[in-house]
């Protein structure tokens, strides 16, 4: 009797072991691991930062993966029937032996410095694990990163640098590669002139390390460089467009207009550029060159009113800081590829590739922001590529010591069909231009010095002016 007793015994035993190793697995995936983060970007109506929101989310939304995580999802794969685990994001995916989501908390500064701060403070009692802080004033970063790190939240910074102080990393694009870029541009335009291309540099905020370090790059690189000459290299606090703006009316007033290139080093500054131009009938001979490649920027490339823009590539930008993210979350740590030395402390740090985009490479930015309406990319280009040429076209008559092109370049067509360029001289040494469709047949005066109509300086003086017509 005994050993059928303990015989059905064992096998109820082991039939109640087979029974709960199966409800174990049951059991962790009812109880998700969620992964808070939090984003706080300066302005939420920037261009590039729109585009960082759409591609972490879509990241979030698709599982949530790191590039690691997805590498190795093969070789976890074949543990699953073993074990079931899911990876940090939406849905879930296999990752670290545990039920992992990613929840994201979107936090827009609007520009405003206190508000960053009372939203960051609201977030140290809320098991928020990581903090991507693009900063508003830059003087205030180093308080809100320590801040942060009292309350155990890593931080991750982006665009520029909270000087000395604790972060767990840091993602910039290459403001170095940017200032080259921009400076070798201007180089190529110069290139014919005998004069110099007289510049002015339109800078971000003075302690906005990004902006600081582009217009040193470009600085670095021009020195040495007869052909381009900087007449003037301003900041604006918080890159403020308007405030570019009065700078740059002020530049054109003191110089009578001779201003040759302008460069910005943010998309916002340059389409604040572009637009004064045009309204001042300027926009075909002064090449622009701006930083960000934002809607509007790339827009003008493909119209022909924009010369050039550094893109930064926003979408590589957010899986790198998703993907920092992630890995400071869950392991502590993530993939840079570099150190900055940062006061009292080593940043990890990855810098992010541009790349110079001119009206002619458009069709890049098209996934972006999409198809100009009406109109295909390549369509677009070409207009871009052919505005360039007849800007530069008219810059070499400018220079070629012909009175006709001094007076007037007719060769601009920034965006199809013809049109004339007038540079009007008055006696007392003012300077208007402005642009007219089609071809200038006669000029007449409505109010001469007599108060009769007249034609404007003679037949034969007026045709010489107009572009060499």
């Amino acid at each position: 009797m005994l050993i059928p007793i303990i015989t059905a015994f064992m096998l109820l035993s082991g039939c109640g072991g087979r029974d709960q190793a199966q409800k174990k697995p049951a059991s962790s995936n009812g109880n998700k691991q969620e992964i808070k983060i939090a984003v706080s970007l300066a302005d939420m109506e920037r261009d590039g930062n729109q585009i960082i929101k759409k591609t972490m989310t879509g990241r979030q939304e698709q599982g949530g993966q790191s590039g690691d995580q997805q590498q190795g999802q093969q070789t976890q794969q074949a543990a699953q029937d073993a074990v079931p685990v899911q990876a940090g994001g939406g849905q879930g995916s296999q990752q670290g032996g545990q039920n992992q989501q990613v929840s994201i908390t979107w936090l827009d500064a609007k520009n405003d410095a206190s508000r960053q701060e009372k939203d960051l403070e609201q977030l140290v009692n809320q098991n928020v694990k990581v903090v991507i802080l693009q900063q508003v004033d830059p003087s205030a970063g180093p308080r809100l990163v320590r801040r942060l790190a009292q309350a155990n939240i890593k931080v991750i910074a982006l665009d520029s640098l909270p000087v000395n102080c604790p972060l767990d990393g840091f993602i910039a694009m290459d403001h170095t590669r940017t200032g080259e870029l921009q400076s070798r541009y201007l180089l190529s335009k110069a290139q014919g002139r005998s004069t110099p291309l007289k510049s002015v540099i339109l800078q971000g905020d003075k302690n906005d390390q990004s902006s600081r370090e582009i217009t040193a790059s470009v600085q670095e690189n021009l020195k040495g460089k007869p052909q381009v000459q900087v007449v003037l290299a301003k900041d604006h606090p918080g890159g403020n467009p308007q405030m570019a703006t009065a700078t740059l009316e002020q530049a054109l007033s003191s110089a009578n207009n001779q201003i040759d290139a302008v460069l910005a080093t943010d998309s916002r500054m340059a389409e604040a550029a572009v637009e004064l131009l045009k309204n001042r009938g300027l926009c075909q001979r002064v090449v622009t060159v701006g930083v960000g490649a934002g809607e509007q920027a790339s827009r003008a490339l493909v119209a022909g009113d924009h010369d050039a823009e550094v893109d930064v590539m926003p979408e590589l930008i957010a899986q790198y800081a998703f993907d920092a993210a992630i890995g400071l979350a869950t392991t502590g740590h993530w993939q840079s590829d570099k150190q900055v030395k940062n006061g009292d402390f080593d940043v990890p740090a990855r810098v992010t590739p541009v790349r110079l985009v001119t009206g002619s490479e458009s069709y890049l930015l098209e996934q972006r922001w999409g198809k100009p309406a009406g109109q295909d990319g390549s369509q677009g280009g070409q207009q871009g590529q052919q505005a360039g040429q007849n800007k530069q076209s008219g810059d070499q008559k400018q220079n070629s010591g012909s009175d006709s092109a001094k007076e007037g370049s007719g060769q601009g067509n920034k965006g199809g069909g013809k049109k004339t360029t007038l540079r009007i001289t008055t006696q007392d040494g003012k300077t208007v231009e402005m642009q007219i469709n089609g071809e200038i047949k006669k000029i007449e005066t409505l109010d001469g010095p007599s108060g009769n109509k007249g034609e404007a300086g003679g037949q034969g003086q007026t045709e010489g002016s107009v572009g060499g017509q």
